[in-house]
């Protein structure tokens, strides 16, 4: 769904702003990937709000063109640049031509064939051959890091992440490598390049999940929280792997490229494998427990996921997870299983699908996936759920808590599921009881998430206050 498509009334910006988590996730984001999320709202928010924080946003960076371009929007009386800015781009470009200088010559021995074909896995037997057949040291090598960091800052994300994969190629200082790694993945994440994101994400999960965790229990927590957030850029666009615009990396400012996340998000319409990865990772034990403890609001995400898949992959145990944080978030998708599978008020499922609705539209990774898709699996589910409780239901009412907009389209809807309607009622057929094994499965498999939840939260309890 383009930008130009969508179109919200005043109640439903109201709606939108009102479950706006953009600033949740600033504090677990990258300044570049925080832009998409700002730049999707431009429809919700007033134009000028929209700049203002946009500007913001970027004005510590390097991206001068981009700066430029927002201060002229906000101040369109001006007829000069502040001084600072202007000092600032002198700056940038005295900067890069001479880092440029400074690894081209590294870089370059580095792309040889000879190099690539003498290069071995062992990391200390590179950094001796280097040192003694090229006069690369380690002022040399972290030169490499430098570049990347100001290229990363400049906007230039296809330059930054080639220079952060040759600094870690012979760098073997563990935390200079693991802010390489974080840098390449936000690069990644913001060209497209879904594959070496995944990449890239794997690396960090690997450090991060490992018994050894160099770190107190409270960094890990901070830095899983960090990876759910970027995961989220991953799975909703991994289906449909996009490459970056090589037209925007040429531009001679290098800062287009941190602005076309949400130009091209509408091109990612199948986003099913991505999202049944998103699902296994966040139901594992450490991941539900960080969500639990610092990001709930991430339950919408696990929520979407579920509905977008047919099957609806452990739905009970999103049941259970949304009804433990209830009090610590809540939102039309989570208040959707309350309203539906915990309190059956079903009277307030009209109004809860209509909000969902809007955030189809406003939501930025909502809106990458086939929304029409998703509402359709929404009614699908509700109409599962009613049938459970009810023998029969007249059309009048079940087309209001299905929201839809006219009977005929609910009719549509109602033979598509082969369901039958007679005189204005529509008439559910009881499904077969369960196999008794299967209801045994079914219980054993939701005992043992819960027990395994417990014990991790027990554990981490313990870890605390050791």
């Amino acid at each position: 769904m383009s930008e130009e498509e969508i179109q919200l009334s005043t109640s439903e910006k109201q709606v939108a702003k009102k479950y706006d988590l953009t600033n949740k996730f600033i504090p677990f984001l990258d300044r570049p990937l925080v832009y998409p999320l700002i730049e999707h709202l431009e429809f919700v928010y007033d134009q000028n709000e929209t700049d203002q924080w946009e500007y913001d946003l970027l004005k510590e960076t390097y991206m001068i063109k981009f700066i430029k371009q927002k201060y002229s929007a906000l101040n369109p009386q001006a007829k000069e640049y502040p001084v600072e800015l202007l000092q600032k781009e002198k700056f940038v470009n005295e900067q890069l031509l001479k880092l440029d200088k400074e690894t081209k010559k590294t870089l370059e021995i580095l792309s040889s064939k000879e190099v690539q074909q003498s290069l071995k896995q062992d990391k200390s037997y590179n950094i001796d051959f280097l040192a003694k057949q090229y006069q690369i040291d380690d002022a040399r090598i972290y030169q490499l890091y430098e570049f990347g960091k100001f290229q990363y800052n400049r906007g230039d994300y296809v330059m930054a992440s080639d220079l952060m994969s040759n600094f870690r190629l012979l760098s073997i200082k563990p935390e200079l490598n693991l802010s390489a790694t974080w840098g390449k993945l936000s690069s990644d994440i913001i060209t497209f390049n879904w594959v070496e994101a995944l990449n890239e994400f794997n690396k960090l999960r690997e450090i991060i999940d490992n018994r050894n965790f160099d770190g107190s229990t409270l960094d890990q927590l901070n830095k899983r929280t960090w990876l759910i957030h970027f995961s989220l850029y991953i799975f909703f666009g991994l289906e449909n792997p996009i490459s970056g615009n090589d037209e925007d990396n040429d531009d001679e400012d290098g800062d287009s490229s941190a602005t076309n996340n949400n130009n091209n998000s509408n091109k990612n319409k199948n986003n099913a494998g991505g999202l049944d990865s998103l699902i296994d990772l966040f139901f594992s034990s450490s991941y539900m427990s960080t969500i639990q403890a610092s990001c709930p609001w991430i339950l919408r995400y696990l929520a979407v996921a579920i509905l977008y898949n047919p099957t609806n992959k452990r739905l009970k145990d999103l049941v259970r997870a949304i009804n433990v944080e209830s009090y610590e978030f809540r939102d039309p998708f989570t208040e959707l299983f309350e309203v539906l599978l915990i309190n059956f008020e079903f009277e307030k499922l009209a109004g809860v699908l209509n909000e969902i609705k809007v955030l189809t539209k406003s939501d930025f990774f909502i809106s990458q996936l086939d929304t029409g898709k998703l509402l359709r699996n929404v009614q699908s589910l509700i109409l599962t759920t009613l049938g459970k409780v009810n023998s029969a239901l007249d059309l009048k009412t079940l087309k209001t808590y299905l929201s839809f907009e006219s009977q005929s389209e609910l009719v549509e809807f109602l033979t598509e599921k082969k369901i039958k309607v007679e005189n204005d009622l529509v008439v559910f057929e009881k499904p077969k009881s369960a196999n008794v094994y299967f209801q045994i499965y079914e219980k054993t498999k939701a005992f043992n998430f819960k027990n395994n939840q417990n014990l991790n939260n027990a554990f981490n309890k313990q870890e605390s206050e050791a």
